[in-house]
This record gives structure tokens, sequence and C-alpha cells, in this order.
């Protein structure tokens, strides 16, 4: 049992499927109609012969018959003056058939009954006999569908009856007007079963995606309804409206009865847009009959999905107002981020330049206590440098103060002379002292003379004469090393005139490496390690 719900399931949906597919594709299958439509317009210009232009204008009525009311009104009168003119009787007749029926589809009864009284069946054939009973039967079984009076009501029904009684015996059984003659009349009378058993036999002989298989499937349909059958009922109504729509069938009721059954079961959407189709071709069919058979469950089911659709537009209208706010609060939260990233972006550049100031701090500290470090290992060297000299020249005083003795008491004055003589003490103090501080200055700064030429243009590098001798261009900067930067001062520690130290400043700072004004700069501070 499960298994068979589920594959009646499986195919609702995929009938649904092909009938979204055709109402999708209405243009394309209503361009066919119209072609095939049009080719016969166009035979029937062509043609010469008053019989063949008799079989075109019928061809055309039933092209038009269940697509355009009016046309097919138009077409069968058409046919009735041309069979007038050639003056055949069949033709005749059958063009009075074809407005009886046409007239009873559009709701015209007053119309079709005058009509279909001027036909006497005696005076047809077997076939157009058949066709009159079943006119007949449709004609009278639609006047008591729509009179009130319940006599004039039954009147019609019993004509009715009696009529397909009457077609009975001269249809052909196992014809196509026999089945739905009979089917009609077992359904009318509620005997769904008998009526779903001649069903079978009907669904034989017809071809799907037909429009004889869309009206055997309707009234197949109607069984199952009289069965209460009503999952059945639904699926044959869809087979139904599938091949009307695929056969450009406007006036068809299967489609509009699956919407009402639809809505009951609670898809509003689908019944609205199956309705809404419906409506569309009932309209371009243009009977006042199917508008009056399909107005109250369209106007159900229209109202329902106005109410669905304006609680729908109420959610709808909730929900933007909650995007709205929600979007609000977003960009109040949006801005206030971005005044405190500004903020924030305000605090990290502040802070950066008190990094970069503290970084700046620090590295003149470096410096500092560099100078500061140079300054006590050069005090330290220095003092020792400095008793040690002091030493040394006591020492020396005390030997030459000895010789001096020792001349006196010899009489040795010449040579007492000689030793004492100014220019030659001077000078030997003097190379003394340079000597003195070339080895004091170079153990403080033992790498000076590589700093200083460092700073020197590659051609212009000084080599100095011995291990710890440094020439006066080294000596004078080795004093500004030192913090002496007057050139007098340095003039009167090296013995030379001002003129000439600044000369040698002038020459080193030409051959400089470096921009000139930077130069005493470097040798007075020295680069740090990591600069």
């Amino acid at each position: 049992m499960l298994v068979a719900c589920s594959s009646r399931d499986d195919n609702m949906s995929a009938l649904y499927r092909q009938i979204d597919h055709a109402i999708a594709d209405s243009s394309a299958l209503v361009g066919k109609k119209e072609e095939r439509i049009h080719q016969l317009r166009s035979h029937l210009r062509q043609a010469k012969e008053q019989s063949l232009r008799y079989d075109i204008a019928d061809s055309l009525y039933r092209e038009y018959s269940a697509y355009k009311n009016d046309s097919a009104v138009a077409w069968a009168l058409r046919c009735y003056r041309l069979a007038m003119h050639v003056d055949d009787s069949t033709q005749r007749v059958k063009a009075v058939l074809h407005l009886v029926d046409q007239y009873t589809k559009s709701g015209y009864f007053t119309e079709a009954a005058g009509y279909f009284s001027k036909l006497h069946p005696e005076c047809m054939s077997a076939s157009l006999r058949c066709r009159y009973y079943d006119v007949g039967a449709d004609l009278y079984g639609n006047f008591g569908y729509s009179t009130e009076d319940p006599v004039m009501k039954n009147h019609y029904w019993q004509r009715s009856i009696d009529m397909r009684d009457s077609g009975y015996k001269v249809m052909p059984p196992r014809s196509f007007i026999y089945y739905n003659n009979k089917v009609q009349q077992l359904v009318n009378s509620n005997h769904g079963r008998e009526a779903l058993r001649v069903s079978d036999e009907w669904l034989k002989m017809v071809h799907p995606g037909t429009h004889d298989y869309a009206i055997m499937a309707y009234y197949r349909s109607e069984a199952y309804r009289r069965m209460g059958n009503g999952k059945r009922q639904k699926e044959w109504l869809a087979r139904s409206a599938v091949a009307d729509l695929d056969n450009a069938v406007m006036d068809h009721a299967s489609l509009w009865m699956l919407a009402g059954i639809i809505y009951r079961e609670g898809d509003i959407n689908r019944a609205y847009r199956y309705m809404a189709y419906s409506w569309k071709c009932i309209s371009f069919f243009s009977t006042h009959k199917r508008a009056w058979d399909v107005t109250p469950i369209l106007t159900v089911i229209n109202n329902s999905y106005q109410q669905k659709t304006r609680l729908a537009n109420n959610r709808l209208m909730a929900l933007v107002v909650i995007t709205i706010i929600l979007l609000s609060v977003s960009v109040a939260l949006l801005i206030y981020v971005q005044r405190k990233r500004k903020q924030l972006w305000t605090a990290r550049n502040a802070l950066d330049k008190t990094n970069q100031q503290l970084r700046a701090t620090n590295e003149q500290l470096k410096r500092v206590n560099v100078d500061l470090e140079e300054s006590d290992r050069v005090k330290d060297k220095y003092i020792g440098n400095f008793f040690s000299l002091y030493s040394s020249n006591i020492e020396k005083l005390d030997s030459f103060r000895a010789k001096v003795r020792r001349k006196l008491k010899a009489g040795q004055r010449d040579e007492l002379m000689v030793m004492t003589d100014p220019d030659r003490m001077h000078e030997e103090a003097h190379k003394e002292m340079m000597e003195n501080f070339d080895t004091i200055f170079l153990s403080l700064y033992p790498t000076f003379i590589d700093d200083f030429n460092a700073l020197l243009k590659p051609e212009c590098k000084i080599r100095p004469v011995g291990k710890s001798r440094m020439n006066t261009t080294l000596r004078i900067f080795a004093l500004i090393r030192l913090g002496i930067t007057e050139s007098a001062r340095i003039a009167g520690i090296l013995g030379y005139s001002p003129t000439s130290i600044y000369n040698y400043r002038t020459r080193a700072k030409n051959m400089s490496a470096v921009p000139r004004e930077e130069f005493e700069e470097r040798i007075r501070r020295p680069r740090l390690p990591n600069e």
C-alpha cells in the first residue's frame, strides 16, 4: 500500500511538471495551432470546387470548435451557406449540427434549440443520426443543468436520456461517440464502477496526448469522483489537463476543476496559477457558460490567494522594517567602530612617535653610555700613564741632576754647557712627548687609524711610519678626537703655527669620503656598532 501511494505521488509530481511545462510553453503550442489554421485558410483561398471548399471550412470549424467559440460559430455558418449553395442536404445537416453543438457549448441554448428543431432524424443517414442524438442529449442535458425550475429540469433530463437511448440504437459499439455517451450516462446516474469499467474499454481506443484522450480522461476522473476516490480523480484530471494544454484547447474543464481540488488540499499558489491560466483560456474561448461555471471557484481561490498575498506582504513589510532597523543599527555600529578605529589609529600614531622619540633617546643614552665608558676608560688609563710619566720624569731629573753634579765636581764646564743647551733639550723633550702621546693615544684608541682611514677616499689613506707612530695629520685629528678643536691650541701642543694646522685640517677634509661638514663630527663621535 505504501509503495502504491508513493508511486501515485510520484505520478502526480510528474503530471504537475508536465502541466507547468505546458503552461510555460503555451505560446509555442498555440503557435502550432495557429499555423494549422493559417494553412487551412490558405488552402481554402486556392480551392475552386465547392465540395472541397466545404471540407476545408468544416476542418476550420473543427480546429476552432474547442479553441475560439466566435470563430467556430462563424465557420459553422459558412459551412451552412456553402451547403445551401450546392443544395447538399447531408452537408447542410452537418453544418446545423455544428451550430447546435457550438451554441450549446456557448450557453446559447435558445439559438441551439431553434436550429435543432429544424432537423428531422428520419431523413438522415446512420452516421448523422448518431451525431444528431449525441448533440441532442448534450443540448437537453445542459438545459436541465441550467434551469432552476424542478419540473422543467426533470423534463429536460428525461429528454436527454431519451436522446441517448435512441442514439445507442444507431451508434456503432466500441466507437468514441458510444463510449462518450455511455460513460456520461453512467456517471450521471451514479454508477461509478460501471462507468469505470466502460472507461477501461474506452481507454484502449484513444491515443494519449490527443483531444479525444483528454475527453476520456475527464469522464474517467468523474467516475472516480462518483466512487469517492479523490486521488485517482485528481490524477485523471491532471492527465486530461495535460492533453488539453498540449492541443491548445481553450474550452476545457479539467484544469480549473483540478485547481479546485488542489486549493482544498492547501496548495494555494499552484491552485491560483492553474486557475489564472484556465481563466485566460476561457476568456479567449469567449463563452459566458464556462465563465459561469468557473467564477465561483475562481472567486474563492482568488480571495484566498489575495489573502495569502496580503499576509505574505505584511510579513515582508515586517521583515523590511526589521531589516531597516538592523541595517540602521549596523550602520550606527559601523560609524562607531570607524570612529574608534580612527581614535585607535591616532593613538597608535602618537604611540609610534613616542616610540621613535624613545628610540632616539635610547640611542642618545647609548652614545652617552659609550662616551662615559670611554671617558672612564680614558680617565683610568690616562691617570695610570700620567703617574708612569711623572715617575719616569722624576727618575730622569734625578739622573740629569746627578750627571750635572758629577760634571761640576769634575770641572767639565764645556760638556755641561752642551748638556744644558735649550734647543737640544726642547727638541728631545718634544720628540719624547710626541712618542709618548702616540703610544698613549693608540693604546686608548687602538682602532683610531683604521677608523680615520675609513673616512677617507681609498687613494688618500694615511699609513703611519711605525707601529706606534702617527704623522702630523693623524696627531691633529687625534687631538680633535680628544675634544681639542681650536687650531691655536693644537698648534701650541704640536709646535706648529695655527695657519699650518688649518691647512692640514682643510687638506684632510678634501680627502674625505663623507660630506665635509660631517668629517670632523665623525672624528669626534664615531658611529655606534649598531648604527
